[in-house]
């Protein structure tokens, strides 16, 4: 067998010194070097030389050939968003769309929901344990999980996120979940929270992306929002950060993202992940329909060129747990802490008109801070809510405000019944729901003054120091009903989520009851108490349920989106997500 070896060696040794003098040839030396070959070497030869000729074709038609159906790795993704990215951290992100967007892909979680809007895990080795008493629950990692720089992720890790997150310097959104939280590390796989009492929805806490230790342990509370990572971070999700384009004025013109390597569930098929960042929908839709950008996914609106069908794109339409509601600014605007004004208002809104002028029928009304179909609705309150301008009108007579000669603005005590209303410009169904609301309102003799900015204006000069009148905002409550965070008297200052500063003790009281128990009778009877005393307060008017619309080329295959919680879940499974050919 050596002597075989040792021939086949010999041959290629010499047929790679042959093909290095090939260069010195002339055509008419080539017959007389084939004369000199021996029989078994001519023949040596030629075999070779059609194994080569064969080779080379199979690798060809590999390279061009059509790769089937699939899955198969490779292929780019360019999605686009409005708006642009500051915070790619899980532990800041919850207020933009397109940080939680971005973060999504970059950063696993250490649960996850599925489909059927149930906890799986991501991160986490299974679902955490839970003590006798309800308040201990203990979670344990896989092991072998890497950062994409390499680096291990722990449960040092973990600890590190959380602690984060409860210390009120870091200005983290998440702070109401885990204030009342002791965070213990049992090994390097494992940790211990313990709760100060029952909480119901706890576990979904744990819906939670954990951010690198070893990048963020010394910065101080002051430079964590200044620092470079909060765009170049380093995560443990399907996908990393690999390149940003800035426009001359330094905006962010696009994100480039690579396959993680290192995640944990193994690479994704689709290689690359693209987002294209615009100014507004307008610009958003003319670069889609200019095919700049493949998908594009947003709550539906007056743009039909978008909501169309065609035979190139996969339309998915998902029902999103979130409401629209115009928020009243309780403790800052006398006027709109008269019960007698909000009533009115109440009273002369259409909700039908909205829904059919803005969402061309793409969504569904909302009447209170509980949707439909979740944990403790009240049916009562929906058939409580009627359109009614002459009981408007003499609700707001009865309160003193009445129309002065010659003017269409009702006053009381020369005080005009004029209020502002802040809204995000960049998304043209606020404006359009605003300008109805105007123009509904008007009708009882009320003035609204519209004023549109910027999400990163709205997020920083208004809803942060809740500096306005009245606010026309969107709330995803997530997969639980538990409106603790968004109506409890203790969470009406930033970062808490109650934006209309309501306080009522009862309220509180039933809120928090509900939370601190697993009994699924008493949280429904709590929720339908405490609906009935939102519909009396009314410190907010709740407008339409959102439907969530992605657009992504057919050829992109293993998309399931039957339910999300917030649309940065539908990238729950994008590693599965491959090209067609």
């Amino acid at each position: 067998m050596s002597n075989i070896w040792l021939q086949i060696k010999n041959f290629f040794r010499n047929f790679w010194l042959g093909i290095r003098t090939l260069r010195t040839l002339r055509r008419g030396q080539i017959p007389h070097i084939l004369e000199n070959f021996s029989k078994k070497e001519f023949y040596t030869f030629i075999a070779t030389l059609f194994f080569l000729v064969i080779s080379g074709g199979f690798l060809l038609v590999q390279a061009f050939a059509e790769k089937g159906p699939g899955p198969h790795y490779g292929g780019e993704i360019v999605e686009g968003l409005v708006g642009q990215p500051q915070f790619i951290n899980p532990l800041l992100s919850l207020t933009s769309s397109v940080d939680t967007d971005v973060s999504r892909v970059v950063y696993a979680q250490l649960l996850k929901f599925d489909q059927e809007q149930n906890l799986t895990t991501d991160l986490a080795e299974s679902i955490p344990t839970v003590s006798e008493d309800q308040k201990t629950y203990t979670l344990k990692l896989k092991p072998n999980l890497k950062w994409s720089d390499g680096k291990p992720l722990n449960a040092d890790d973990v600890l590190f996120t959380i602690q984060r997150i409860q210390n009120i310097e870091y200005e983290s959104p998440l702070r109401p979940n885990w204030s009342r939280v002791k965070a213990e590390k049992i090994d390097d796989l494992s940790i211990q929270l313990t709760l100060r009492e029952v909480s119901a929805s706890f576990m979904n806490n744990f819906t939670l992306g954990i951010i690198p230790k070893h990048i963020w342990e010394e910065l101080s509370p002051r430079n964590f929002r200044l620092s470079d990572s909060n765009l170049k971070p380093i995560g443990s999700g399907p996908y990393t950060v690999r390149e940003i384009r800035k426009t001359s004025d330094g905006d962010i013109k696009s994100i480039t993202l690579r396959a993680n390597q290192n995640y944990h569930e193994g690479s994704p098929y689709i290689t690359t992940l693209t987002f294209r960042f615009y100014d507004d929908y307008d610009s958003l839709l003319a670069a889609y329909q200019g095919k700049e950008i493949q998908s594009i996914g947003f709550l539906p609106f007056d743009k039909k060129a978008f909501l169309s069908q065609s035979d190139r794109v996969n339309q998915y339409r998902v029902n999103l747990p979130q409401y629209q509601a115009v928020f009243f600014n309780l403790p800052k605007n006398s006027i709109l802490a008269e019960k007698a004004v909000r009533q009115a208002l109440w009273l002369a809104t259409d909700r039908n008109q909205i829904i059919t002028e803005v969402f061309n029928d793409n969504a569904a009304p909302a009447f209170g801070p509980i949707l439909p179909g979740s944990m403790g609705y009240n049916e009562k309150i929906e058939e409580s809510v009627h359109y009614n301008l002459d009981e408007a009108v003499i609700l707001l007579e009865k309160a003193g405000w009445v129309l002065p000669p010659n003017s269409t603005v009702r006053a009381k005590k020369d005080k005009l019944l004029e209020f502002n209303l802040a809204l995000s410009g960049n998304l043209v169904l606020n404006v359009k729901t605003a300008q109805l609301l105007q123009s509904q309102w008007e009708k009882i003799g009320v003035k609204i003054n519209l004023i549109p900015v910027g999400p990163d204006e709205l997020e920083t000069d208004f809803i942060r120091p809740r500096a306005f009148d009245a606010l026309l905002f969107s709330e995803n409550v997530g997969a639980d009903p538990d409106p603790f965070p968004f109506w409890h008297g203790t969470q009406r200052n930033d970062p808490g989520l109650n934006l209309s500063g309501f306080v009522n003790t009862e309220a509180d009281k039933l809120l928090t009851d509900a939370r601190q128990t697993i009994d699924e009778a008493t949280r429904v009877k709590n929720y339908l108490r405490f609906q009935e005393i939102i519909n009396d307060e009314l410190p907010a008017i709740f407008l339409a349920r959102s439907l969530y619309i992605y657009n992504v080329p057919k050829k992109i295959q293993g998309i399931n989106l039957d339910n999300i919680v917030s649309p940065a879940d539908r990238f729950l499974d994008i590693k599965n997500w491959y090209f067609s050919n």
